[in-house]
Protein backbone atom coordinates (compact mmCIF):
# COMPACT_ATOMS: atom_id res chain seq x y z
CA UNK A 1 0.00 0.00 0.00
CA UNK A 2 1.09 3.41 -0.96
CA UNK A 3 -0.03 6.17 1.49
CA UNK A 4 0.75 8.82 -0.75
CA UNK A 5 1.69 11.09 2.04
CA UNK A 6 2.49 14.61 1.39
CA UNK A 7 5.79 15.08 2.72
CA UNK A 8 8.10 16.89 -0.16
CA UNK A 9 9.21 20.36 0.98
CA UNK A 10 7.94 19.47 4.38
CA UNK A 11 9.45 20.28 7.66
CA UNK A 12 11.10 23.16 10.15
CA UNK A 13 14.15 25.31 10.73
CA UNK A 14 15.32 27.12 13.00
CA UNK A 15 16.96 30.11 12.25
CA UNK A 16 18.23 33.54 13.48
CA UNK A 17 16.79 36.80 13.02
CA UNK A 18 19.06 39.49 12.00
CA UNK A 19 18.78 42.90 14.16
CA UNK A 20 16.22 45.35 11.61
CA UNK A 21 14.18 42.38 10.05
CA UNK A 22 10.65 41.71 10.47
CA UNK A 23 9.64 38.30 11.42
CA UNK A 24 7.73 38.52 8.01
CA UNK A 25 10.94 39.70 5.78
CA UNK A 26 12.69 36.81 7.21
CA UNK A 27 10.17 34.54 6.47
CA UNK A 28 9.89 35.73 2.57
CA UNK A 29 13.33 35.24 2.86
CA UNK A 30 13.75 31.65 3.69
CA UNK A 31 10.49 30.86 1.08
CA UNK A 32 12.63 32.17 -1.83
CA UNK A 33 15.84 30.65 -0.38
CA UNK A 34 14.03 27.23 0.03
CA UNK A 35 11.83 27.85 -3.18
CA UNK A 36 8.92 26.74 -0.77
CA UNK A 37 5.62 28.84 -1.48
CA UNK A 38 3.85 27.14 2.12
CA UNK A 39 5.43 28.46 4.90
CA UNK A 40 5.02 29.92 7.90
CA UNK A 41 6.84 31.12 11.43
CA UNK A 42 6.85 30.20 15.00
CA UNK A 43 6.43 33.31 17.17
CA UNK A 44 7.40 36.89 16.40
CA UNK A 45 9.89 39.16 17.42
CA UNK A 46 10.38 42.66 16.93
CA UNK A 47 12.40 44.00 14.37
CA UNK A 48 15.22 45.24 16.90
CA UNK A 49 15.28 42.22 18.62
CA UNK A 50 17.69 38.99 17.23
CA UNK A 51 17.22 35.41 17.85
CA UNK A 52 15.27 31.81 17.75
CA UNK A 53 12.35 31.89 15.12
CA UNK A 54 11.23 28.42 14.04
CA UNK A 55 10.03 28.47 10.26
CA UNK A 56 8.06 25.63 8.75
CA UNK A 57 7.56 24.46 5.49
CA UNK A 58 4.93 22.40 3.81
CA UNK A 59 2.54 20.06 5.49
CA UNK A 60 4.32 21.39 8.75
CA UNK A 61 2.71 24.22 8.93
CA UNK A 62 -0.36 22.55 10.11
CA UNK A 63 1.30 22.01 13.68
CA UNK A 64 3.34 25.53 13.96
CA UNK A 65 0.20 26.92 16.12
CA UNK A 66 1.78 24.03 18.74
CA UNK A 67 5.08 25.81 19.07
CA UNK A 68 3.45 29.64 18.91
CA UNK A 69 2.17 27.87 22.75
CA UNK A 70 5.52 27.25 23.79
CA UNK A 71 7.43 28.62 26.49
CA UNK A 72 10.04 30.95 25.44
CA UNK A 73 13.66 32.01 26.87
CA UNK A 74 15.20 35.44 26.13
CA UNK A 75 18.45 37.69 27.21
CA UNK A 76 17.26 41.33 27.38
CA UNK A 77 19.53 44.48 27.97
CA UNK A 78 17.67 47.18 29.66
CA UNK A 79 19.02 50.76 30.14
CA UNK A 80 17.83 52.59 33.35
CA UNK A 81 17.22 56.35 33.27
CA UNK A 82 15.68 56.93 30.47
CA UNK A 83 12.53 55.98 28.39
CA UNK A 84 11.50 55.30 25.16
CA UNK A 85 7.57 56.14 23.41
CA UNK A 86 8.17 52.52 22.13
CA UNK A 87 9.85 50.59 24.81
CA UNK A 88 12.62 50.01 22.73
CA UNK A 89 15.68 51.75 20.93
CA UNK A 90 13.55 52.63 18.04
CA UNK A 91 10.97 54.95 19.59
CA UNK A 92 11.33 58.63 21.02
CA UNK A 93 14.21 58.41 24.15
CA UNK A 94 13.66 61.02 27.36
CA UNK A 95 15.62 61.34 29.96
CA UNK A 96 14.65 60.73 33.40
CA UNK A 97 15.51 63.64 35.51
CA UNK A 98 15.05 62.13 38.82
CA UNK A 99 17.20 58.79 38.39
CA UNK A 100 20.03 59.10 40.87
CA UNK A 101 22.73 56.23 39.64
CA UNK A 102 24.24 56.31 43.44
CA UNK A 103 20.80 55.71 44.69
CA UNK A 104 20.33 52.10 43.10
CA UNK A 105 19.18 49.44 44.72
CA UNK A 106 21.94 46.67 46.29
CA UNK A 107 19.71 44.22 46.26
CA UNK A 108 18.63 43.72 42.26
CA UNK A 109 18.58 39.90 42.33
CA UNK A 110 15.83 39.84 44.71
CA UNK A 111 13.90 42.48 42.80
CA UNK A 112 14.04 40.54 39.28
CA UNK A 113 12.72 37.58 41.86
CA UNK A 114 9.16 39.73 42.60
CA UNK A 115 8.78 39.01 38.89
CA UNK A 116 8.96 35.37 38.99
CA UNK A 117 5.18 33.58 38.98
CA UNK A 118 1.83 34.00 37.14
CA UNK A 119 0.66 37.76 36.74
CA UNK A 120 -1.46 39.90 34.50
CA UNK A 121 0.56 42.29 32.21
CA UNK A 122 -0.56 45.54 30.19
CA UNK A 123 0.63 44.72 26.70
CA UNK A 124 2.73 47.54 24.93
CA UNK A 125 0.78 50.29 22.86
CA UNK A 126 3.23 49.93 20.30
CA UNK A 127 2.63 45.89 19.29
CA UNK A 128 0.74 43.84 16.64
CA UNK A 129 -2.09 42.62 18.89
CA UNK A 130 -5.43 43.56 17.67
CA UNK A 131 -8.20 45.91 18.63
CA UNK A 132 -11.50 46.35 16.15
CA UNK A 133 -9.42 44.48 13.76
CA UNK A 134 -6.33 47.08 14.04
CA UNK A 135 -2.85 46.31 15.26
CA UNK A 136 -1.83 48.73 18.58
CA UNK A 137 0.91 50.41 16.51
CA UNK A 138 -1.52 51.90 14.40
CA UNK A 139 -3.57 53.43 16.71
CA UNK A 140 -0.25 54.58 18.32
CA UNK A 141 1.25 55.89 15.33
CA UNK A 142 -1.87 58.45 14.74
CA UNK A 143 -1.86 59.16 18.68
CA UNK A 144 -5.58 57.25 19.83
CA UNK A 145 -5.75 55.81 22.59
CA UNK A 146 -7.27 52.25 23.24
CA UNK A 147 -7.97 50.14 26.46
CA UNK A 148 -5.36 47.73 26.47
CA UNK A 149 -6.29 44.79 28.09
CA UNK A 150 -4.26 43.22 30.42
CA UNK A 151 -3.42 39.31 29.60
CA UNK A 152 -2.38 36.69 32.18
CA UNK A 153 1.56 35.75 31.59
CA UNK A 154 3.84 33.54 33.71
CA UNK A 155 7.57 33.93 34.27
CA UNK A 156 9.35 31.12 35.10
CA UNK A 157 12.83 32.67 36.37
CA UNK A 158 14.93 35.31 35.80
CA UNK A 159 18.15 36.07 36.67
CA UNK A 160 20.45 38.69 37.13
CA UNK A 161 23.17 38.16 34.56
CA UNK A 162 25.13 41.77 34.93
CA UNK A 163 24.69 45.02 35.61
CA UNK A 164 27.12 48.24 34.51
CA UNK A 165 26.54 51.43 34.01
CA UNK A 166 22.97 52.03 34.72
CA UNK A 167 22.45 48.79 32.18
CA UNK A 168 20.65 45.63 33.50
CA UNK A 169 21.34 42.19 31.61
CA UNK A 170 19.08 39.74 32.50
CA UNK A 171 18.01 36.43 31.41
CA UNK A 172 14.25 35.45 31.58
CA UNK A 173 12.18 32.30 30.93
CA UNK A 174 8.62 33.01 30.31
CA UNK A 175 5.21 32.15 28.97
CA UNK A 176 4.03 32.71 25.24
CA UNK A 177 2.66 36.33 24.93
CA UNK A 178 4.96 37.98 27.24
CA UNK A 179 6.65 41.21 26.36
CA UNK A 180 9.75 41.45 27.39
CA UNK A 181 9.53 45.21 26.50
CA UNK A 182 6.74 45.46 29.43
CA UNK A 183 8.92 43.55 31.61
CA UNK A 184 11.99 45.69 31.61
CA UNK A 185 9.79 48.80 31.74
CA UNK A 186 7.79 46.91 34.94
CA UNK A 187 11.57 45.98 36.88
CA UNK A 188 12.66 49.89 36.08
CA UNK A 189 9.32 51.29 37.74
CA UNK A 190 10.13 48.16 40.65
CA UNK A 191 13.78 50.07 40.90
CA UNK A 192 12.41 53.48 41.30
CA UNK A 193 13.12 55.05 37.44
CA UNK A 194 11.97 54.43 33.77
CA UNK A 195 13.76 51.79 31.61
CA UNK A 196 13.82 50.50 28.13
CA UNK A 197 15.17 47.62 26.10
CA UNK A 198 18.79 48.50 24.17
CA UNK A 199 19.03 44.86 22.84
CA UNK A 200 17.01 41.63 23.09
CA UNK A 201 17.74 38.32 21.93
CA UNK A 202 15.23 34.70 22.31
CA UNK A 203 17.41 32.04 22.92
CA UNK A 204 14.66 29.28 23.03
CA UNK A 205 11.54 28.67 21.91
CA UNK A 206 10.49 25.22 23.67
CA UNK A 207 13.16 22.22 23.12
CA UNK A 208 14.39 24.33 20.55
CA UNK A 209 17.94 26.09 21.42
CA UNK A 210 20.47 28.63 19.73
CA UNK A 211 22.80 26.10 18.90
CA UNK A 212 20.09 24.39 16.77
CA UNK A 213 19.70 27.12 14.89
CA UNK A 214 20.93 28.86 11.44
CA UNK A 215 22.11 32.21 9.89
CA UNK A 216 20.83 33.40 7.17
CA UNK A 217 24.50 33.53 5.65
CA UNK A 218 24.94 29.94 6.35
CA UNK A 219 21.80 28.71 4.61
CA UNK A 220 22.56 31.58 1.80
CA UNK A 221 25.79 29.43 1.43
CA UNK A 222 24.60 26.10 0.72
CA UNK A 223 22.89 25.15 -2.62
CA UNK A 224 19.43 24.58 -2.99
CA UNK A 225 19.41 20.64 -2.21
CA UNK A 226 21.66 21.07 0.76
CA UNK A 227 19.78 23.47 2.01
CA UNK A 228 16.37 21.61 1.96
CA UNK A 229 18.59 18.78 3.88
CA UNK A 230 18.32 21.07 6.97
CA UNK A 231 14.90 20.46 6.96
CA UNK A 232 13.88 18.39 10.43
CA UNK A 233 10.50 16.76 10.51
CA UNK A 234 8.03 18.32 12.98
CA UNK A 235 7.28 15.13 14.80
CA UNK A 236 10.52 16.18 16.78
CA UNK A 237 8.91 19.01 18.38
CA UNK A 238 5.68 17.65 19.18
CA UNK A 239 5.97 15.82 22.73
CA UNK A 240 3.92 13.29 22.68
CA UNK A 241 3.58 9.75 23.06
CA UNK A 242 3.91 7.42 19.77
CA UNK A 243 1.72 4.75 18.16
CA UNK A 244 2.83 2.71 15.23
CA UNK A 245 -0.50 1.46 13.54
CA UNK A 246 -1.00 -1.15 10.77
CA UNK A 247 -2.03 -0.91 7.05
CA UNK A 248 -5.41 -1.37 7.66
CA UNK A 249 -5.44 1.64 10.77
CA UNK A 250 -3.75 3.89 9.20
CA UNK A 251 -5.94 3.58 6.10
CA UNK A 252 -9.01 4.53 8.41
CA UNK A 253 -7.75 7.05 10.01
CA UNK A 254 -6.13 8.65 7.24
CA UNK A 255 -9.52 8.46 5.47
CA UNK A 256 -11.05 10.32 9.26
CA UNK A 257 -12.89 7.13 10.66
CA UNK A 258 -11.82 6.59 14.58
CA UNK A 259 -9.80 3.84 15.50
CA UNK A 260 -10.83 1.02 18.56
CA UNK A 261 -7.10 0.99 20.36
CA UNK A 262 -6.80 0.58 24.15
CA UNK A 263 -3.91 3.46 24.99
CA UNK A 264 -3.88 5.90 27.64
CA UNK A 265 -5.82 8.89 27.11
CA UNK A 266 -4.56 12.53 25.74
CA UNK A 267 -2.77 13.21 22.41
CA UNK A 268 -0.78 11.16 20.48
CA UNK A 269 1.55 10.81 17.71
CA UNK A 270 0.56 8.59 14.96
CA UNK A 271 2.99 6.35 13.14
CA UNK A 272 3.06 3.87 9.94
CA UNK A 273 5.95 1.80 9.73
CA UNK A 274 8.63 5.34 10.03
CA UNK A 275 6.20 7.65 8.46
CA UNK A 276 4.58 10.46 11.11
CA UNK A 277 1.11 10.84 9.16
CA UNK A 278 -0.29 13.04 12.47
CA UNK A 279 -1.87 14.06 15.89
CA UNK A 280 -5.29 11.44 17.35
CA UNK A 281 -6.59 11.82 20.63
CA UNK A 282 -7.69 9.22 22.81
CA UNK A 283 -10.26 8.96 25.32
CA UNK A 284 -8.43 5.23 26.56
CA UNK A 285 -10.28 3.32 24.05
CA UNK A 286 -11.13 5.06 20.54
CA UNK A 287 -8.55 7.10 18.89
CA UNK A 288 -9.67 9.92 16.83
CA UNK A 289 -7.87 12.03 14.34
CA UNK A 290 -7.06 15.89 15.66
CA UNK A 291 -4.37 16.96 12.57
CA UNK A 292 -3.46 14.74 9.75
CA UNK A 293 -0.63 14.96 6.64
CA UNK A 294 -2.46 15.12 3.60
CA UNK A 295 -2.39 12.15 1.87
CA UNK A 296 -3.59 9.87 -1.10
CA UNK A 297 -3.78 6.33 -0.75
CA UNK A 298 -3.18 3.91 -3.20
Amino acid sequence: MSLGLDLNDSGYISVIKPKGWSSNQLLSKLKWLFQIKKAGHGGTLDPFATGIVPVFFGESTKFSNRILESNKEYIAELKLGFESSTGDTEGEITKDSSFDNENLPHNLKNILNEFIGVQKQTPPKYSALKYNGKPYYEYARAGIEIPLKKREIEIFSIDLVNFTNQQITFQVSCSKGTYIRTLGEDIAKKIGTKGYLTNLERIRVGTIKKIDSFSVEQIEELSIDNRKKLLKPIYQLLELPKIQLNHTNTTNILNGQNLVIEIESGEILLFSEKNFIGIGISDGKIIKPVRLIRSKIN
